[in-house]
């Protein structure tokens, strides 16, 4: 379980890091998932989802 974790969290900072590193891809990446978060919201009055922003 521990190894499965340790992949995972390799692969969501490789992910991190491509994404900070290539402007191109973070901001196609932002606008699908503010539109994403646009329609879900005026369709769904209430959405329990809560986007989570970490700025380092």
């Amino acid at each position: 379980m521990s190894k499965r974790r340790g992949i995972l969290m390799t692969a969501i900072g490789a992910g991190v890091t491509y994404l900070m590193r290539n402007k191109q891809a973070r901001d196609k990446l932002f606008n699908t998932v503010s539109g994403m978060m646009k329609s879900s919201n005026s369709s769904n009055g209430t959405s329990k989802t809560r986007p989570r922003v970490e700025v380092k």
